[in-house]
């Protein structure tokens, strides 16, 4: 059983629907707002009144009896947790006296409830049954969408992407389109990416762009034969139902974390701590999102974390916020996938960061720069990848030189070249104004430019034994 004890910045800032209500319950703190602050004997709930707006009280509770907190307010705020919930957390932070009081009746009656609720539930544990008919149903739907992507890519190849006009690209488009009835997403995305560039190509000749247009065509002809083989292997098979394969996703399956616990994709008592964290804007698919890498402090394995907000429902989707304490996981779900698989889970203690964390991260980095460009290059093999992959890369030094007054990564006798993406455009131009860290590692994404034919490494963050400084 949590106490108020757990309450630390990270989890004000994770538990808030967004910054404004943040800055909000500082304001009530600052100035007082509250007229009475309890806890209970065993500080599991602490609560308190609020001056409201005119002569408003409103009674302020922050519940950590049970795995998650649960926080409520009298106040007619249809945010939750309002900002007076995260007031009277930064209260508790702030070290202000909280008096030992009985819990209110009120609340000892809801904390029944939801126990009441958690037992009945633990009990019956209803599983709803898989529907095979209708999965069988939706993977032939699957396979017929199939066919007008490889028709595309063919007719695409046989004409010439610079052959591509406006005309053509809105007929390609209006096809790409029609793929959505096909519960197809990622080729939609992957066939929307090469019209961009085939239009942006027939403006403007680039053998670049021609050379991402056959990258792109030959990844969507790739993902139509492996998902049509999947489709065609179940369907014979009879067993319709999610398994732990990447194509379930890139074929429009939503995991939930029932499922994932079902199949085994998930670990215990894990201990994560985040390394980074970007919004990225995701013009194809209309979308933000906030992609976070995180590092398992036990095994050193790379994730992340991706929050997809599409812009259409962006108001009512809670963004996410860096975050900077040890993540303390019962049960840490993975998503099937390659190096850097997807993470997620339903509640997790937050503490912070003990000072000898640092050193149990840079203990976990590749052993050398060419340990890290072979997991990338086995990595990027996968032609469902999405072209990167997140690493932790040892340094003895990092040295600015050239014209472009560009950045070598150095470990030993090895280097690496630097460079900065499209996701992550200034990365190497902040690395550049930190100065000599005499030694650790940089998490970041390993590329590989064909044209080039050379891997860079695009730096996120910088890990010392001191500390980790972010770059975005």
């Amino acid at each position: 059983m949590a106490t108020a004890n757990i309450i630390t910045e990270d989890l004000v800032r994770v538990s808030a629907p967004n910054g404004t209500a943040v800055s909000n319950a500082r304001k009530i703190s600052a100035s007082g707002g509250f007229t009475s602050l309890y806890r209970t004997e065993d500080s599991t709930l602490i609560f308190g009144d609020c001056k409201g707006s005119g002569s408003s009280v409103y009674s302020t509770s922050a519940d950590f009896s049970g795995e998650v907190p649960v926080f409520r307010c009298s106040c007619p705020s249809r945010q939750h947790p309002c900002k007076h919930c995260i007031a009277i957390m930064i209260e508790w932070l702030a070290g202000k006296e909280f008096t030992a009081a009985q819990i209110p009746e009120d609340i000892a009656r809801k904390r029944s409830k939801l126990e009441e609720k958690a037992s009945a539930a633990s009990n019956e544990k209803k599983t709803p049954k898989p529907n095979k008919a209708a999965a069988q149903k939706k993977l032939k739907k699957q396979a017929e969408g199939l066919e007008l992507a490889d028709r595309f890519v063919k007719d695409i190849l046989s004409r010439g992407a610079s052959s591509v006009n406006r005309a053509s690209a809105e007929q390609y488009a209006q096809l790409a389109k029609q793929l959505g009835d096909y519960y197809l997403p990622e080729p939609q995305a992957i066939m929307t990416r090469i019209i961009s560039a085939a239009q942006r190509l027939s403006e403007h000749p680039d053998d670049r762009e021609l050379e991402r247009i056959v990258s792109l065509c030959v990844r969507l002809s790739s993902t139509v034969k492996k998902s049509r083989d999947y489709i065609n292997a179940k369907l014979e098979s009879g067993e319709v139902l999610p398994e732990d394969n990447i194509l379930y996703e890139a074929m429009g399956g939503v995991w939930k974390l029932t499922q994932l616990k079902e199949i085994g994709l998930f670990k215990e008592n894990a201990r994560i701590i985040q390394l980074s964290f970007q919004v990225i804007h995701d013009d194809i698919h209309k979308a933000d999102i906030d992609l976070a890498y995180w590092i398992d402090l036990d095994t050193g394995e790379i994730s992340k974390t991706e929050n997809i907000r599409p812009l259409k429902a962006a108001k009512y989707i809670k963004a996410e916020d860096s975050v900077f304490g040890v993540h303390r996981i019962k049960e840490l779900c993975y998503y099937p996938g390659g190096l850097n698989r997807r993470i997620r889970w339903e509640s997790a203690e937050i503490t912070e960061p003990d000072y000898d964390i640092y050193g149990v991260i840079l203990s976990k980095s590749e052993a050398t720069v060419a340990d890290a460009v072979k997991k990338a290059k086995n990595e990027l093999k996968n032609t469902l990848s999405d072209g990167t992959a997140a690493l932790l890369v040892p340094f003895d030094r990092l040295v600015s030189a050239g014209q472009d007054r560009h950045i070598t990564l150095i470990h030993g006798e090895e280097t690496i070249a630097l460079r900065s993406t499209e996701s992550y455009p200034d990365t190497v131009r902040v690395l550049e104004c930190v100065g000599d860290m005499g030694g650790g590692a940089i998490l970041g994404e390993l590329f590989y430019l064909s044209d080039e034919r050379r891997f860079y490494l695009c730096p996120l963050s910088l890990i010392t034994e001191n500390g980790i400084i972010r770059l975005v």
